[in-house]
């Protein structure tokens, strides 16, 4: 469950700042490709059976950013937003039939595009993170268990004897997720010495001088 330690950190803060909604958006569309594609070529089921569930969790990601995207969020509950989702699930489960039953050849190429989509979904992310010197709500958990994957599948892929694309798939996600492990590490927010955090209060730990009476 790659995703979970995102999905408590977003709900906890009541709060999706700093992500980007295309990075997730890029994760779902490369994921319904795939799991087609792996589908169609009859490849093992324990080849990609992880990928559905994190295919709902990234959806699970992107309906709460869309309800907390929304006016007043913060002061309204989470569980009165999911009624607006719907549009976009009927949406999302039209496009996944189409997919499901495209030609093998449609497939191949959609496949064969899903790198690129990946690269460009996670462009912004790592730009964002750049610019703001900050990785807001990303959860450094999901970050180290997706590099992980991402690197432990590039070469079980090999040994299953999957293709050039598959494997160049996997080792870009790996190395795209390893880049923003390091933003964290680069942007992680730092502490003043002497000081410790009360409450949100930056206070002082210092014993303050007294001065000599003469």
């Amino acid at each position: 469950m790659v995703k979970v330690p995102q999905i408590r950190r977003i709900l906890s803060a009541k709060s999706a700042k700093g992500l980007q909604f295309q990075m997730f958006l890029s994760e779902v569309a490369a994921g319904t490709v795939s799991i087609a594609y792996f589908a169609h070529h009859a490849m093992p089921l324990a080849s990609y059976a992880e990928m559905f569930f994190v295919l709902f969790q990234n959806l699970l990601i992107l309906g709460l950013m869309l309800i907390l995207g929304r006016k007043n969020a913060a002061r309204k509950s989470i569980i009165s937003g999911v009624p607006s989702l719907l549009p976009y699930v009927a949406g999302y489960a039209f496009a996944a039939m189409i997919v499901a039953i495209a030609p093998g050849d449609v497939l191949e190429n959609l496949y064969n595009c899903t790198t690129a989509v990946l690269v460009l979904g996670r462009a912004p992310q790592i730009y964002t993170n750049m610019k703001a010197k900050s990785t807001g709500e990303l959860s450094a958990a999901t970050q180290v268990l997706m590099t992980a994957g991402s690197a432990a599948r590039v070469f079980t892929t090999q040994q299953e004897g999957g293709s050039d694309a598959m494997v160049l798939a996997y080792a870009l996600s790996a190395g795209m997720n390893a880049l923003m492990m390091l933003q964290m590490f680069i942007y992680r927010p730092r502490k003043a010495r002497g000081t410790v955090m009360k409450g949100g209060v930056r206070k002082s730990t210092r014993t303050p001088k007294t001065k000599k009476r003469d």
